[in-house]
């Protein structure tokens, strides 16, 4: 019986402990847009993944550079990952749009 509480203890331990884990890519470009958050999808180890993520207001915008990049990755997607053995994997991206320039003088 001691030994049934010791691994619920440890499981107890493991999941009141995880935490998501984060990458941030960042430029001196100011911030032009709030922060948009996109899930990823990758299947099969990453050899069928998305090649492009959109990123429709930057373009409506006009403007084709990021001032912030975030990766994020969680208890939870590393979970499903874990279960599906590789198989389905998702991601978390959360993005920036730099400013756009302003124009100064009409040609």
């Amino acid at each position: 019986m001691k030994h049934v509480y010791t691994a619920l203890l440890f499981a107890a331990c493991c999941i009141a402990f995880s935490s998501c884990y984060t990458y941030r890519v960042a430029t001196h470009a100011q911030s032009g847009t709030g922060v948009r958050k996109v899930t990823a999808h990758s299947y099969f180890w990453g050899l069928a993944q998305q090649k492009d993520i959109p990123t429709p207001n930057c373009d409506s915008l006009g403007i084709y550079g990021m001032s912030e990049v975030r990766v994020r990755n969680n208890f939870g997607y590393t979970l499903i990952t874990v279960i599906t053995l590789g198989i389905y994997s998702p991601i978390r991206l959360e993005y920036k749009c730099g400013k756009p320039c302003p124009k100064t003088a009409e040609l």
